[in-house]
């Protein structure tokens, strides 16, 4: 089965949450630290990163309780694919951005919220291709 009909591999969704998951500061968490919380070696989780390693269901396991993240994250389930979806959005987007979008959103009435929502599907769904 080709990659693509697989869908992203393992190193590509661990990549994701480094990117995406923050402490309450704000800052990225550290591979060493998140090797040792998950109890593997350095070495092990930056192969894994770098797609040189499968992991064991046990270290799947740990990685999305030390995320916080469902554990069909890693999965390539329809679910699956739209949590990563969520995940990259907000890798995309940066915690500063989420709460500011957060907080002007909030100040919004129903509707308007509803609009908002309705152009940014429109966007999302766009061809930017400007050769048409």
């Amino acid at each position: 089965m080709a990659e693509a009909e697989r869908g992203e591999d393992f190193a590509v969704k661990l990549s994701r949450l480094f990117e995406s998951v923050k402490r309450e500061d704000g800052s990225n968490y550290k591979k060493p630290e998140v090797a040792e919380a998950v109890g593997v070696s350095r070495a092990y989780l930056y192969d894994l990163i770098n797609g040189k390693n499968r992991p064991s269901h046990d270290v799947v396991v740990a990685l999305a309780e030390f995320f916080q993240v469902p554990i069909e994250y890693f999965s390539n389930t329809e679910r699956g694919r739209e949590l990563n979806r969520q995940y990259e959005l907000l890798a995309r987007l940066g915690e500063q951005n989420v709460r500011q979008l957060a907080t002007r959103a909030s100040e919004l009435s129903p509707d308007k919220l509803r609009s908002v929502m309705e152009f940014i599907d429109f966007q999302a769904g766009r061809d930017d291709n400007p050769s048409e």
